[in-house]
């Protein structure tokens, strides 16, 4: 079964004291525990509005959010199989009214944390078939509980930088705020998307992964369009809305974790200076992150068995399809409109898969031996007929310092900023009553969806 790899990610965005309204965002890794950096800035002294009531009439973040079913609804609209599949496992409901923590005066629910859990796991395990899924249904669970408590212990935090946020300002200056933060947020949520989109589609699993290091949000929200050849935010409202989400939630989201950072912005030191050694030392320390291992990109179509009433039918239609590939069609043209693979909509494209990744071991050999731009001969498996054509192949190897040395330099600089703001937080959090469902010795109700 693929491991779950819980990637849990915020973007820290600074305003100068005099423009609290400019929304630029930039990127910072996720907030550690105190203890997995080199540097500890010093806690922040700056308490004394943190006992002052807050506004709670903000539209970024009210106390109360509209209850959003937590699962995926039996009469979904649904874009591709694999949510279908998805929810074959995903088929208990976890009330989403239910409040799983208190900031002050705000609110966590379950239906705030429950979609995005939803479209983690499906996006981990879309391609793979009910079947399978439901071997290990009760792994998936457990990670599903995991998931959950990084995910409200990050909302927590969140919530608390955002109060900071707001109880550091004047009264005028919030009311300034609140009149243009609807405005200031839809543009830099727009802008994200655009600039991410194009991205998403192009990366590969390396590019992915430091996408996603550098805003989780934004390439999660990119990623679900590209796997629902989605353009447009509206089609991604309605996507969000199968997973019980929102374009609107999404967008508050984007908006208290941005705003909220910016309470430490005068507070803590955020900006270090890397050396040269520094970087050589971690390059060192971590030279197992930087093994390439053997890749190949590729390009699929696919028939499968259970859709035909016989195995001589898929087998003659994936002839056809060959044959209209050599006659001079456009593979990705004959894949989006009649292959029947998981990636057929983005035109049966794998990119960079490297040995083990896929669930097909005679499609993986035969991706592996074919030359570039070779079409090879009809594979079959149990479960129907294959023909690839080989883009490229990669070779392994290893990264050179020289190669990943600005990635480097970002990931030490991330890795001290985040002890900083884990510092910041701890003390944010002597002022500002916090209660967490999940931590109570004794549950009130125990957590199953």
């Amino acid at each position: 079964m693929k491991s779950l790899i819980i990637l849990i990610t915020t973007v820290v965005v600074f305003v100068s004291v005099a423009d609290r309204h400019r929304l630029k965002a930039q990127p910072l890794a996720p907030v550690l525990s105190a203890n997995n950096g080199r540097a500890v800035a010093q806690p922040a002294n700056n308490t004394q509005n943190f006992n002052k009531p807050a506004a709670q009439n903000s539209n970024l973040a009210p106390s109360f959010v509209t209850p959003r079913v937590a699962n995926l609804p039996a009469n979904r609209i649904t874009t591709n199989a694999q949510t279908d599949r998805q929810s074959a496992v995903i088929d208990n409901v976890y009330e989403p009214t239910t409040v799983l923590a208190t900031v002050g005066p705000e609110y966590i629910l379950a239906g705030d944390l429950i979609p995005q859990i939803e479209i983690v796991m499906w996006l981990m395990f879309k391609d793979m078939d009910p079947e399978e899924l439901a071997k290990h249904k009760n792994q998936i669970a457990a990670q599903k509980q995991v998931l959950l408590r990084s995910l409200l212990s990050q909302a927590i935090d969140s919530k608390l930088l955002y109060l900071a946020f707001k109880r550091s300002m004047k009264p005028e200056e919030l009311e300034q705020f609140q009149e243009r933060a609807t405005e200031v947020v839809t543009d830099a949520f727009v802008s994200s998307i655009d600039e991410t989109l194009p991205k998403i589609k192009n990366a590969d699993k390396q590019e992915l992964k430091r996408l996603q290091s550098m805003d989780m949000q934004i390439s999660q929200l990119c990623t679900l369009m590209v796997e629902h050849n989605a353009e447009t935010l509206r089609e991604l409202d309605g996507i969000l809305r199968k997973f019980g989400s929102s374009l609107e939630h999404a967008k508050q989201t984007f908006a208290e974790t941005n705003f909220g950072r910016q309470a430490i912005s005068t507070d803590v030191k955020l900006n270090y200076e890397i050396t040269h050694q520094d970087m050589l030392d971690y390059y060192r320390e971590h030279i197992e992150d930087y093994q390439i291992n053997q890749a190949v990109s590729f390009e699929q179509l696919m028939v499968q068995l259970k859709n035909h009433k016989t195995k001589q039918q898929a087998y003659q239609k994936i002839c056809a399809l060959g044959n209209s590939i050599l006659q001079g069609a456009s593979f990705d043209k004959v894949a989006v409109s009649h292959s029947e693979g998981p990636k057929a909509k983005t035109g049966g494209r794998y990119q960079n898969i490297e040995k083990g990744d896929l669930v097909s071991e005679k499609v993986e050999k035969v991706a592996f031996e074919i030359p570039v731009n070779r079409m090879s001969p009809i594979v079959e498996d149990e479960k129907g007929f294959y023909i690839i054509r080989v883009n490229s192949h990669r070779q392994a190897g290893r990264e050179k310092f020289t190669e990943v040395q600005g990635d480097i330099e970002q990931m030490i600089k991330n890795q001290r900023r985040n002890e900083a703001i884990q510092s910041y937080i701890k003390t944010v959090k002597n002022h500002v009553p916090v209660w967490n469902r999940l931590e109570e010795k004794k549950p009130s109700s125990k957590l199953n969806f």
